[in-house]
């Protein structure tokens, strides 16, 4: 998620000299587009609890799960230089030789690296050859900012529900992502992709996947894929809520065995939160239009996906039926592709009191520190614990937990450079280059990573 200070990196301009006008006509859409379509489920829907956020084991022996933070431009760059290093990794499995990269089973992904995610889990390989001019280098903030100040749009603002999220819709669904669904996405050979926003109302993260719009009585394959990432990146105040309509048109039954898991939630806080925010989209009449906002304001790591859906299922015997559907698997692998930053604090330099902004950024960056810290921990420690329960005699399974980010390099100038990029959608193509480039060099050079390569018997 963009920090404060970066939040408003699509209001600079009009904030400060944007005409009345359209701030006015964006103020006077009454309401906004709710683009999910209806199911009408004959049955009661039971398996969905397995769909909120479960991937499976693709091939081979290593379960590779990643995480893509959120960050804009910045986040988005990083997380495919990640791609590309994967890409040169190649390892002997079961007498083929495989990319590493084709091992990844799962990405979770928020704001910034989500459009990374879904780009790669639609297009696979065509990532390498045109991600960069797509997007990366391409200055989106401006493209979206003359929307904005473009006349023509201004009588659709009054009129159709059509805002700042709206013209950004638009826009990465026809030059991004080339006007895919969800049914694009599920038809690909690729990775399972988990694109995660913030439900506004209850302040719970909300994953684009089907055991979700289940939960909705909506229709996921039909569901844009720029939608969904427009959502997972929708900055509040730069951006309007993507918004969902809670059908009430199926019914959802809890499997018998999800008593025991609200059991547990009796004595686990982080579980009780959870059931919490599931039991109320079944609340048709008051939760009836669901608010998405930016996830990075739940997850901006983008991994707590992971431990939420163990939990969820009931701990890991449980979730290891869809988690891995053989007992060839014998390594669990994460990584994480943190392009969080810890920019220099200007009221530092000065006893003066600090504008009201900069007290807000401060605030904003040290909860944001605290909860991406107690993410780290929780999914490290129990990736550890996920493999010691799922090993048996004979059949030992290993853990790697893998943290790609700006804290290790090592240089403390360079180090400061990486954490002053701003957080937005237009950066210079030298830095996109120095972030791909370094993304790429941290991951290489990672002692996790070289265990797991060195376990492998990877070549380069």
């Amino acid at each position: 998620m963009p920090t404060t200070r970066n939040t408003f990196f699509l209001l600079y301009r009009y904030c400060l000299a944007a005409l009345m006008t359209v701030l006015l006509l964006n103020g006077c859409a009454v309401y906004s587009r709710v683009d999910n379509k209806t199911i009408q489920a004959q049955q009661p829907i039971e398996d969905w609890v397995y769909k909120l956020d479960m991937p499976v084991a693709r091939s081979g022996n290593v379960l590779l799960m990643l995480g893509f933070s959120g960050g804009g431009t910045r986040a988005a760059a990083f997380s495919y230089g990640v791609l590309k290093e994967l890409r040169g990794v190649r390892f002997q499995e079961e007498g083929r030789n495989v990319r590493l990269l084709d091992e990844v089973d799962s990405i979770s992904s928020v704001s910034g690296g989500s459009f990374t995610a879904a780009y790669y889990g639609l297009f696979g390989d065509r990532i390498f050859q045109d991600y960069e001019q797509t997007f990366l280098k391409n200055n989106v903030q401006k493209i979206l900012l003359n929307g904005i100040f473009n006349p023509l749009n201004w009588w659709k603002m009054l009129t159709t529900g059509f805002d700042r999220t709206e013209l950004a819709v638009d826009y990465y669904d026809t030059y991004i992502f080339d006007g895919k669904t969800f049914a694009d996405l599920k038809a690909t050979d690729g990775p399972y992709i988990q694109i995660n926003a913030t439900d506004l109302g209850m302040g719970n993260r909300f994953s684009f996947t089907q055991g979700y719009f289940d939960l909705l009585c909506a229709d996921y394959d039909s569901f844009s894929i720029a939608r969904a990432v427009a959502a997972s990146s929708a900055v509040p105040i730069a951006f309007a809520p993507v918004v969902l309509e809670n059908y009430d048109t199926c019914t959802i039954k809890y499997p018998d065995w999800f008593a025991s898991t609200r059991q547990r939630a009796q004595a686990d806080l982080r579980l009780a939160e959870q059931l919490k925010a599931v039991d109320s989209y079944l609340d048709k009449k008051k939760r009836k239009f669901i608010h998405l906002v930016d996830g990075g304001i739940t997850d901006n790591l983008g991994i707590r996906a992971l431990y939420d859906r163990v939990s969820l299922l009931g701990g890991t015997k449980r979730a290891a039926a869809q988690l891995a559907k053989s007992n060839r698997i014998n390594k669990l692998v994460v990584i994480l592709v943190n392009a969080q930053t810890h920019a220099s604090q200007p009221m530092e330099e000065s006893a003066d009191e600090p504008p009201v902004t900069e007290v807000i950024d401060a605030v904003t960056d040290a909860q944001l520190q605290r909860y991406n810290t107690e993410s780290l921990i929780l999914v490290e420690y129990n990736l550890r614990k996920w493999a010691a329960e799922l090993s048996a005699p004979g059949h030992e399974i290993n853990s790697y937990f893998i943290n790609i980010s700006f804290d290790a390099i090592g240089d403390k100038d360079t180090r400061q450079t990486f954490n002053n990029i701003a957080t937005s959608f237009a950066l210079p193509a030298d830095e996109v280059d120095q972030l791909v480039d370094t993304a790429r060099l941290l991951l290489r050079n990672d002692p996790e990573f070289k265990r797991l390569l060195k376990d492998i018997n990877a070549t380069k």
